[in-house]
């Protein structure tokens, strides 16, 4: 008989792993982690590698969102694990399943000025499931194990295990290992819906005039794209998918809508039902729904939004109640008219909507530096149906948002109501890795390009495929700069910009000293050819490409012109006075 051999914490922490079917975790390693890397890479787990560790976790949060799957990041102590707060907040808003791996002082240098110290708990309770220090050795099992059931249960989100040196190497056996059995757990069908409720709700969108249905992330994270599209199919009801969970029906259909159409079409509903969609910031609260009957459909009672008023809500699997819910449809369809005129309102919203889009192209298309518009549309005339777009650009991503058509759910990742900058260039490895032979597109500002850029080091070091585009226009938020140049006199270079400016940038000369596909574009004809030649390359690809740093976002343009309630005529300068203050004239 083989006698039980003990092993060092790190190989139990892999076999864990490598049950749950992890293939990479990113991240960047150092010395108080070494245990656990050895483990992982004996179990066959692959390191990508990263340059800064927030770019491992923003790969770690575009894998999950990519997969499906739960996404691994790691770091080692103190500002290993700090250094990568703002992907952890990301997938936390985002409600991506991550488990966060963090390597810690040894335990009797607890309080004395140790090499690193730090604590994960008090810096990440607030954007994590929970933060456990795992200090038993005969648990690592149990929490790896753990970590994973609970990043995975919805609402999905970060799980953090933090392991002190000196644990992670004691040794011990297999079956020492506490409150753990191998592959004990398995994900549960979601739960139905009451079918009474389901009854009600179908019978409200059947006599409606003018239903909507809104789907959002729980649509991907259930898997329940197909039975979504079957019952907007059924009964011909106009549906917008978001988050996540956009293009989980194709936006090229006749019933999807989406862009500058959205608000009017949502607040014209007379009956809108939300599932598997939180109603948050970036939903507007729901306010778009004051006037018509709500129902939210959600699997967790913390994504039902309590001020929107609701004529019903319904806790269950978005895709079990949509099962149920087309089950209940077929059984009423006798008497069934499809409302043909909130159709046509609907499609003549959304021919009025590509007009005026092709109308924007048809100005700006010969405009050198080149319009955010113009970029946008040559972006989504390449992209192929299977793409990702990762949207992280201030300006340049509020043109192309509007002009995507996703046709699968997660077809589109973003930073969501965490709205931060530099996250694309990790989460385009990430991606990358989870969808390999596939298009990723990251939109990108010069702005966040700077804060996370130098891992396209990474992107070509690991063979992954990403193209990045720059939009480089020298500065931050475009066209904002001149109106506080008197207000908030920068240091450095005097530009009309300060302190707004960046120094003008070939990203291109710069990134193909790294091996990347690069190009620098600065005619509008040749953009496209370009994008074509970046995803043939077969490599990694910078685009660099200057832009317009005059043209204003989306929203700021909408707004009537005038000055910021903060500023005082004396306060702008002398050029922008009349036009901001008319009065003064």
């Amino acid at each position: 008989m083989t006698e039980e051999k003990a092993i060092q914490g790190g190989k139990h922490i892999a076999a864990v792993m490598k049950e749950e079917g992890v293939e990479y975790w990113f991240g960047l390693i150092g010395g108080h982690l070494w245990p656990i890397s050895v483990g992982m890479g004996l179990a066959g787990i692959k390191m990508v590698h990263f340059r800064h560790e927030q770019g491992g976790g923003y790969a770690a949060d575009a894998y999950a969102r990519a997969s499906g799957k739960v996404g691994v990041c790691f770091g080692t102590a103190g500002p290993g694990m700090t250094n990568t707060v703002s992907a952890i907040a990301q997938a936390h808003f985002c409600k991506s399943p991550v488990v966060a791996i963090y390597g810690q002082h040894y335990t009797p240098e607890d309080g004395r000025g140790a090499l690193q110290e730090s604590f994960a708990e008090p810096v990440l309770q607030s954007l994590t499931k929970y933060t456990r220090r795992v200090v038993n050795p005969a648990l690592f099992k149990y929490w790896t194990k753990r970590a994973f059931r609970d990043a995975m249960t919805y609402p999905q989100g970060p799980v953090a295990l933090e392991f002190p040196a000196d644990i992670q190497g004691i040794r011990t056996k297999p079956s020492q290992q506490m409150g753990y059995i191998p592959n004990s757990y398995k994900t549960p069908a979601g739960a139905a819906a009451d079918p009474a409720s389901i009854e009600q709700t179908v019978k409200l969108l059947m006599a409606a005039n003018k239903p909507v249905i809104a789907g959002g992330e729980a649509i991907f994270w259930s898997n329940a794209s197909d039975e979504l599209n079957e019952f907007v199919e059924l009964l011909q009801i106009p549906v917008i998918t978001r988050r996540v969970g956009r293009g989980a029906v194709p936006e090229d259909t006749k019933l999807a809508f989406g862009g500058r159409v959205r608000g009017k079409i949502l607040r014209a509903a007379d009956v809108a039902c939300t599932i598997g969609l939180n109603l948050g910031y970036l939903e507007g609260y729901g306010a778009w729904a004051a006037k018509a009957k709500l129902i939210q459909i959600t699997e967790s009672r913390g994504d039902i939004e309590f001020t929107a008023p609701s004529e019903m809500v319904i806790i269950a699997s978005p895709k079990a109640a949509l099962r149920q819910m087309i089950d209940c449809a077929k059984d009423m369809m006798g008497s069934y008219k499809v409302k043909d005129a909130w159709l046509k309102e609907v499609a003549d919203l959304k021919a009025a909507e590509k007009q005026r889009l092709d109308g924007v192209i048809e100005e700006v298309k010969a405009n050198k530096p080149m319009h955010p518009a113009w970029v946008a549309q040559c972006v989504v005339d390449v992209l192929d149906k299977d793409s990702t777009i990762i949207l992280d650009g201030f300006t340049s991503s509020s043109y192309l948002t509007s002009r995507i058509v996703a046709k699968h759910a997660g077809a589109v990742l973003d930073s969501g109501s965490w709205a931060g900058v530099g996250h694309g260039v990790g989460m385009a490895v990430g991606a990358s890795v989870a969808r390999p032979g596939t298009q990723v597109l990251a939109m990108m500002g010069d702005g966040g390009f700077g804060l996370g850029g130098f891992d396209v080091e990474t992107a070509v070091r690991v063979g992954s495929t990403p193209v990045y585009l720059v939009n480089n226009n020298a500065a931050w938020m475009a066209a904002v700069g001149p109106l506080y140049k008197k207000a908030n006199p920068g240091l450095g270079v005097d530009d009309p910009w300060t302190p707004w400016f960046m120094m003008p940038t070939n990203y291109a000369k710069m990134f193909a000293e790294v091996g990347a596909y690069t190009e620098r574009v600065e005619e509008p004809a040749d953009l496209k050819p370009a994008l074509e030649r970046a995803f043939k390359s077969g490599k990694a690809a910078v685009l660099d490409v200057v832009t317009d740093r005059t043209t204003k976002h989306t929203m700021m343009a909408s707004r009537p012109p005038g000055a910021p309630p903060w500023m005082d005529p004396e306060d702008v300068p002398d050029a922008m006075r009349a036009q901001l203050f008319p009065e003064k004239k």
